[in-house]
């Protein structure tokens, strides 16, 4: 991956669960163009590897400008921090910093219901 690709319209939208990892490619109008799933593995270097394959995988097949994630855990308020997770391995993780830097995209992270919210 070489990073943001100045135009790219669609972004890659990953839910972070306790039994499984969704991750789909999303445009501007809200159309998924392609998913793909896995199951939530049980420590946070496995977690980060997972997301970082699925992301490779369809940041390979389709032009995308970032990455968002949902956490169903406590994240910080600026929402840079997975604090604590109950059913994920993650505790006072950095998650979008050290996701952004293993894919070369911009990563933001919110608790999943917000996520809902805002889908």
């Amino acid at each position: 991956m070489t990073g943001p690709r100045p135009g790219a319209t669609a972004t890659i939208g990953i839910d972070i669960g306790g039994t499984s990892v969704r991750a789909a490619v999303i445009d501007g109008a809200g159309e998924i163009h392609a998913s793909l799933r896995d199951a939530t593995p049980h420590t946070e270097r496995e977690t980060e590897d997972i997301l970082v394959t699925l992301i490779g995988k369809l940041a390979g097949t389709h032009d995308v400008s970032a990455v968002g994630l949902a956490v169903a855990g406590f994240v910080s308020r600026d929402r840079q921090r997975v604090m604590f997770a109950p059913h994920l391995a993650w505790r006072d993780a950095d998650v979008p910093a050290r996701i952004s830097d293993r894919v070369q995209l911009p990563v933001t992270m919110d608790h999943d219901v917000n996520s809902a919210a805002w889908a």
